[in-house]
């Protein structure tokens, strides 16, 4: 039987978080594993030989296989189009199908039948491969494949003579009218201009202008004044116009241009034209033209009538919402017309699919509706978003509303021994566990995520949760959380926000704030090593942790970031206390920290200086921050820092509304 109980005050508490996992793994594997990693940091590309156990085996063949390839060196296809098969969902499994892929579909790097024993195990996902397999294959299959790889761009002009050669009585008009005109968006003139000979007359003159568009040519304006009555409102000319008017130092005609929303809806390439829109009417905004950054962004066209935005593919729909949400705010907040900016949040609703973005979009149509004066359908929008607690804008929902944010009501489950062998007794999970015990603590943190990703049930998904409590990962309950919680599982919700052990030396008034940030950039891996170099529980620069370091009259050791979780709070919560004294503004403090007390200086120069208005005032100015990173990141450790004050109430600085965070020092 399941049980519902709401989450009391007791938080999991990570008491071993700087103790290794108990080993669990057969010593040999261990030792080899290690052995092998350390060849190929020194600089091996020798393929594992000699593995122990299959699962070691696998690993080496991981690693060996996300490394840089030596030039002059090409790895056998049949043995990583076996892993490929064997290991989907591991980490990095895309990134290793691409460049497999890239070399099969390389003529000087494999043979025909390489190729095409690559391709029958592991089908084509890149243009490329589509060109290289069909012209490996016979009949309406291979014509098939020729057809797809053709309506891509970024084919090798050897592969695409190849398929011109073989293909051309197959492919249309039509055919290499789309190419060309994907080519000419993707910015590949050169690629495009080879199709000219092949185009009908009023083709021809659309491709001739845009390239010449592109290209800068003496003729580009005139050319596009001459295409054909049936082109001159289309998206990929307009686009291409309003770049050579931007290069010939006309912006203000770039931008009349695309606000004019002269074009015929659907764009060919809408993820392409939706951010051409967004970097313009993004720039107008910042200069304080809001009227012309409405109507660049309002008058998008992107979709044709009749096509449901949800269905379009994940990058469309994330420009596409974007735009709808900056169109709708500008709107409500600069323009002052609450009852067309509903419109714009209703269309940004029907792009997103997420709790999260479906929370911001609730809000923000409350808001509107409020504006507008609708209070009716304000509080329903606002009931909507307020129903996720644990968001940003679920809990400025609930503020609307009168109400303090309130702790999910959590499902009680227990695993079944099913549950627990499809986490702990998967190759992910086995692997996260042999990853440990060999002291590859680094690539463990890859499984972490790949497993938590991999479960599909709220038993699953708390099985894995508590695995990683028995094995002294945190950030497993965390991961296991951001990948259930879209799905409305929330099963996992007491092991989603760790803490500190008690021993730790986060000063009391920095408690509440040090854990959000820890959660956020990190997920409580201690191990945690980004590309820029940030390390451990709260991700600090080695120079700003010298630098802290230095101020506190404490010795600096950058291993220590990662192998005393202490010693990183006690940098980082200094840290963020100076970038709160900086700014006597916890969110600017929070932004301080991702991107630099320097740029949030800046941001208060260009945006404004919120600290002595409304609470609405702060809330725009962080959807001002120009930085997406950044934006995220403010409102992401509000959240947190909201969670944990609601779950530590006594804890001193516990401030359980968003607004104390955005408004209070």
């Amino acid at each position: 039987m399941t049980l519902q109980y709401r989450l009391s005050a007791a938080i999991v508490a990570v008491a071993a978080i700087a103790a290794p996992a108990l080993a669990q793994s057969d010593p040999a594997s261990r030792a080899w594993l290690a052995q092998q990693f350390a060849s190929y940091r020194a600089g091996s590309s020798m393929a594992p030989q000699g593995a122990p156990t299959p699962l070691a085996n696998s690993l080496a063949t991981w690693e060996w296989l996300r490394r840089p390839v030596p030039a002059g060196v090409t790895y056998p296809l049949s043995l990583q189009s076996q892993w490929l098969a064997a290991h989907p969902g591991w980490p990095g499994h895309s990134a290793i199908r691409r460049r497999a892929e890239t070399q099969a579909a390389d003529q000087t790097k494999a043979s025909d039948a390489e190729a095409l024993a690559y391709f029958r195990a592991v089908p084509p996902i890149t243009s490329a491969g589509q060109a290289r397999y069909a012209l490996l294959l016979a009949g309406p299959e291979a014509v098939a494949q020729a057809r797809a790889a053709w309506a891509r761009p970024s084919i090798p002009p050897e592969l695409e003579s190849a398929l011109l050669a073989r293909f051309g009585s197959n492919f249309t008009r039509e055919d290499h009218a789309a190419r060309a005109d994907q080519l000419i968006w993707a910015g590949q003139t050169s690629a495009a201009a080879r199709l000219i000979p092949f185009l009908d007359d009023e083709a021809r003159a659309l491709a001739q202008a845009r390239i010449a568009l592109r290209t800068g040519a003496p003729d580009a304006e005139a050319r596009a004044a001459s295409v054909p009555a049936k082109y001159r409102r289309n998206a990929g000319l307009t686009h291409d116009r309003s770049i050579f008017l931007e290069r010939q130092g006309r912006l203000s005609e770039a931008e009349a241009l695309l606000a004019a929303g002269d074009t015929d809806a659907g764009a060919t390439a809408p993820e392409t034209w939706l951010e051409r829109r967004l970097t313009l009417g993004r720039a107008a905004m910042r200069r304080g033209d809001h009227q012309t950054a409405y109507r660049i962004l309002a008058n998008h066209k992107a979709v044709a009538p009749g096509v449901n935005p949800a269905s379009l593919p994940l990058s469309v729909r994330v420009d596409l919402s974007d735009t709808d949400w900056l169109a709708g705010w500008l709107e409500l907040r600069k323009l002052g017309r609450p009852e067309h900016a509903r419109e714009h949040f209703t269309r940004f609703n029907a792009a997103v699919t997420t709790p999260i973005s479906q929370t911001r979009g609730d809000y923000w149509l409350g808001r509107a509706e409020k504006a507008a004066g609708n209070p009716a359908a304000a509080t329903a929008a606002f009931e909507r978003a307020a129903r996720h607690s644990d968001y940003y804008y679920g809990q400025l929902a609930a503020e609307e509303l009168g109400r303090t944010p309130a702790l999910p009501m959590v499902p009680r489950i227990t695993p079944t021994a099913a549950d627990r062998q499809k986490a702990e007794g998967s190759s992910l999970g086995r692997a996260l566990q042999l990853l440990i015990d060999a002291g590859e603590a680094e690539r463990a943190s890859l499984f972490t995520r790949a497993l938590a990703d991999s479960l599909t049930t709220p038993a699953e998904a708390r099985a894995a949760a508590e695995y990683g409590q028995r094995i002294n990962r945190p950030d497993l309950g965390v991961w296991t959380w951001k990948a259930a919680r879209p799905r409305g599982d929330l099963a996992t919700f007491d092991l989603a926000y760790p803490r500190l052990p008690a021993s730790s030396p986060v000063p009391s008034q920095d408690w509440i704030i040090s854990h959000a940030i820890a959660r956020q950039e990190s997920s409580f891996d201690r191990t945690a090593l980004s590309s820029a170099g940030a390390r451990g529980l709260m991700q600090l620069m080695p120079a700003t942790a010298q630098d802290v370091a230095r101020r506190l009259g404490l010795p600096y050791n950058a291993q220590r970031l990662f192998d005393d979780p202490a010693y990183n709070v006690t940098l980082g919560s200094d840290y963020i206390r100076l970038r709160r004294d900086n700014f006597s503004n916890a969110a600017m403090a929070i932004a301080a920290y991702n991107a630099g007390a320097g740029n949030v200086r800046k941001w208060l120069t260009m945006n404004g200086d919120p600290r002595g208005g409304t609470t609405n005032d702060l809330i725009d100015w962080v959807e001002m921050i120009p930085i997406t990173e950044t934006r995220n990141y403010v409102q992401r450790v509000t959240e947190n820092a909201v969670v944990y004050s609601l779950l530590e109430p006594t804890r001193q600085g516990a401030q359980p509304r968003a607004s104390q965070w955005l408004k209070n020092p």
